[in-house]
């Protein structure tokens, strides 16, 4: 057999989709090398290494359909097919299939099914780096080693196990024929239409009801929208009728969507870290392991959007002044300042002028002929009660200039949904964070943090134990409660991911055989 092997893949042509038993092999440059290091021979095959583990790839793979892996992308059905079968082909066939399934297998735990720069994603998160042959290799010096292998890729948060949880309950429940309710005008209080009939249908089920909005259909979908994580005002909007009409398959879409952004993340995060989810406008800090502090924050607007990205969080800044990014002062400030720049000086706006060493008030500068384009000044806010930062930043740099911060429009985490910022991360309790940070180092200014910022002067306070910062975006996610919650898609990123992850689906898998016969 190893002469057929070698056969095979040498006679691969470099610039033709490798096929056999028609079947498309995902990696024939791996298959390659992985072969050519054994001499060609074979892994799984009578005799080989890993004879007696046939049975755990397959079931591998089988199981692999809970994580919302579609089996056809692991040539399930041309496997179960091929086995048993003698001809030289059908055993050649199976050889490279299971090593091209395991690869794929391997990969696609640990670093994800589609890789995210081919999505609309800010997603800057490096992903795990591995080597699948190394592992098949591994696995073939330990036999009995398959199953173990290959479960050991899969993410370990509690997070990623929750949503797996979640997942198959959904899928045992019954699909009930369902009300969905057509798009059209807004549905308020005391309206009267067929739409406000199924409106009731869809909250409080099958019934004759009458066409009014009263206040008992009222208390149901502002507590729909409350948990829904939506601005609950009894209005039944756009937003609102997306999730009322979602059902059962597309709450596995969503959840398939989450659990592909988990395998993005690193298999193992740090013990102490911070994690932001911006679809869920949520902080929470992790200490050993466990959930240290949670919070709400402000996120970037639809058409700002915060990245995704890993940091680490190395100093905060009390009394800071804002440096007003190039982008904001051209787009945003240039028009506030032409239109009154006395107003905005108030507001403690100044600038440095083109060859000048020194800020000066903003209503010194006539604004009236600068463009966008020939704009060329500095512009920062001096720290006060009006500051953009409030009394406080968090540093992680980062080529987004994306950070953690204070704000005075504290009224807006009244707000469920808070999209309002233009990338950075607002906080609703940023002197608790401070006070974390500061206290798991054992820092002398702990316990401090409020008295400092009372003395108006700008200071900046190193961490000795600087804490990793993720900034991710999930629309399906654990709560405290252990619950998993979703929430609508601000940046409209979950059906690009979810047509690619259907894209890869083919056939229902078959029912596997009771033996697996290998010749």
């Amino acid at each position: 057999m190893a002469d057929v092997i070698r056969g095979y893949l040498e006679g691969l042509d470099a610039g033709a989709v490798p096929m056999i038993s028609g079947q498309r092999l995902e990696h024939p440059a791996v298959l390659s090398r992985l072969y050519r290091d054994r001499n060609h021979e074979p892994v799984w095959l009578a005799g080989a290494p890993l004879q007696a583990e046939v049975p755990e790839m397959l079931a591998a793979i089988d199981q692999s359909a809970a994580h919302g892996f579609a089996a056809e992308r692991y040539h399930r059905s041309a496997l179960q097919r091929l086995l048993g079968m003698e001809e030289g082909e059908a055993r050649l066939a199976v050889e490279l299939l299971l090593t091209d399934a395991f690869l794929s297998q391997a990969l696609h735990r640990s670093r994800g099914v589609v890789s995210p720069s081919s999505l609309d994603e800010d997603w800057k998160v490096p992903r795990a780096e591995m080597d699948p042959v190394e592992l098949l290799v591994s696995a073939v010096r330990q036999p009995g080693s398959v199953t173990r292998t290959l479960e050991a890729l899969w993410p370990q948060a509690t997070d990623y196990t929750l949503l797996l949880q979640r997942r198959a309950d959904i899928l045992a429940m019954d699909e009930e024929a369902s009300v969905q309710i057509p798009p059209g005008t807004l549905l308020r209080p005391r309206d009267s239409s067929e739409r406000v009939v199924m409106l009731k249908q869809r909250l409080q089920g099958p019934g004759d009801y009458t066409p009014y909005y009263d206040t008992d259909l009222l208390r149901e979908v502002t507590a729909f929208q409350l948990a829904a994580g939506l601005e609950p005002d009894g209005i039944v909007g756009a937003n609102t009728l997306e999730v009322l009409n979602a059902n059962r398959v597309s709450w596995i879409d969503r959840i398939d969507a989450n659990l592909e952004r988990w395998r993005w993340l690193p298999r193992e995060m740090p013990a102490t870290y911070v994690r932001v989810n911006i679809a869920a406008y949520t902080l929470r800090a992790f200490e050993d392991g466990e959930p240290a502090l949670s919070m709400n924050v402000i996120v970037g607007k639809p058409y700002r959007r915060t990245p995704v990205f890993t940091e680490t969080l190395k100093y905060m800044v009390l009394n800071p002044y804002w440096n007003v990014p190039f982008s904001i002062a051209t787009k945003d400030k240039l028009p506030l300042l032409q239109a009154d720049a006395l107003a905005e000086a108030q507001k403690g706006y100044e600038t440095r002028p083109p060859g000048r060493d020194v800020f000066v008030p903003v209503s010194a500068i006539d604004w009236a002929s600068v463009t966008r384009r020939s704009f060329n000044y500095l512009l920062r806010q001096q720290p006060g009660p009006q500051n953009a930062l409030g009394s406080i930043k968090f540093m992680m740099p980062n080529p987004y200039a994306v950070y953690l911060h204070d704000t005075p429009s504290r009224e807006l985490f009244a707000r469920q949904e808070r999209s309002f910022s233009s990338g950075c991360i607002r906080l609703e309790h940023p002197t608790v964070l401070a006070e974390w940070l500061l206290e798991r180092e054992g820092h002398a200014r702990a316990g401090h943090v409020e008295a400092l910022m009372a003395r108006q002067e700008t200071l900046t306070i190193n961490l000795r134990q600087p804490v990793p910062t993720y900034l991710v975006y999930f629309t399906a996610f654990a709560t405290d409660s252990g619950d998993i919650a979703f929430r609508r898609d601000i940046y409209s990123r979950d059906s690009a991911l979810i047509a690619l992850l259907r894209a890869q689906a083919g056939p229902e898998p078959v029912s596997p055989a009771p033996s697996y016969a290998m010749r």
